[in-house]
């Protein structure tokens, strides 16, 4: 009887430890409606010039169903979802991305979106909602 519980906090620590200090976590995901997911973007700028990308998906009930470091301007994400997760912009003044996902366009300044800062300085990131029929 215990062995799904143990299964599920082995697969909640995989999916923390994916993430690492100063990059998103499933805490950080906002809860959205059946058939609406969410597309978080993270901007690494730890002793860097140029700094680095990391793009997380989360279905309606906050699961991680993708993972990409090294995000660029026209980088197909793929996912659990039936069809990628392109990315069409990356702004760092001020910060922000659009995508697109089905045919629509999403991100900054079309959806809803948040902004935040890391406490240790190190990544800031915002999120955006987008529809995702079925999960």
């Amino acid at each position: 009887m215990m062995k799904p519980i143990i299964l599920i906090m082995s697969l909640l620590g995989l999916a923390l430890a994916q993430f690492g200090p100063g990059l998103d976590t499933p805490n950080d995901c906002i809860g959205q409606g059946a058939g609406s997911c969410q597309f978080t973007m993270i901007m690494e700028l730890s002793g860097v010039v140029d700094p680095s990308f990391a793009v997380a998906l989360y279905d309606h009930e906050c699961n991680v169903i993708a993972f990409t470091e090294n995000v660029y301007v026209g980088m197909a994400i793929d996912s659990q979802l039936p069809y990628t997760v392109d990315v069409t912009t990356i702004t760092e003044e001020p910060y922000g991305a659009t995508f697109n996902y089905a045919g629509g366009l999403f991100g900054t300044g079309f959806t809803s979106w948040a902004t935040w800062t890391c406490r240790d300085g190190v990544s800031q990131g915002f999120r955006a909602a987008f529809p995702c029929p079925g999960f």
